[in-house]
């Protein structure tokens, strides 16, 4: 696959495309730890999704994905970064998904438009302050919701990492009642908060891949 640096609305994005014409477009806020992995992880994501597809990842700052109150980011998003994918894609499904804060952000963004089809969370930062509150009201506008979790991050005695299990079941229970059965899941992948990342962030993208395209 081709990485590329293209700017939208002044937002430094790295595209990766690969030979054939995408099936996908997966979208996600890219923090600063994540830019030197790129490229491995979209090779993670084709390796279980076996469909071409295309990544738009664009650069944030950790607390631009903290803030409940985030406006700036979410137009940019939206009003925006969608736009510009559909000039180049068409309309292909898109997908929304991050990590940690990259996680609540897509999740958050992911009740607030149906611009989505699929939503990956991957262990979210859903202990913050508003969310049990905001979640429990706000239920995703997505087709499909992926949650992940480390099975030992509610066993450490570190703060937030001791609230990610229940703060998960909860918003699992929530997608159940909303989505179905079928259309969502909560994954609980062996280590803590930062065991195999790139490994994480892959299998929800293609499991939101293969739900989009076969049901």
């Amino acid at each position: 696959m081709t990485e590329e640096i293209i700017y939208i609305a002044d937002h430094r994005c790295h595209l990766v495309t690969g030979e054939e014409e995408p099936r996908c477009v997966l979208v996600k806020p890219l923090g600063s730890f994540e830019r030197r992995c790129l490229t491995e992880e979209c090779g993670m994501i084709g390796e279980r999704a076996a469909v071409p597809f295309a990544m738009a990842a664009f650069e944030v700052e950790e607390m631009d994905r903290f803030r409940q109150e985030d406006e700036n980011t979410f137009d940019f998003v939206t009003k925006d970064l969608v736009p510009a994918l559909r000039d180049r894609f068409g309309r292909r499904p898109l997908v929304l998904g991050g990590y940690s804060l990259g996680g609540l952000f897509a999740l958050w963004c992911s009740t607030r438009t149906d611009a989505f089809e699929a939503v990956a969370a991957c262990s979210p930062s859903l202990w913050v302050e508003w969310w049990s509150g905001y979640g429990a009201a706000h239920p995703s506008l997505a087709q499909y919701i992926y949650l992940s979790v480390g099975d030992t991050e509610e066993k450490t005695r570190k703060m937030p990492f001791s609230l990610m299990g229940d703060s998960l079941r909860a918003q699992h229970e929530r997608n159940l009642r909303h989505v179905g059965h079928e259309r969502c899941t909560l994954e609980w992948n062996e280590g803590g908060h930062f065991n195999e990342i790139e490994l994480r962030k892959a299998k929800g993208f293609a499991w939101c891949i293969s739900k989009i395209l076969n049901g």
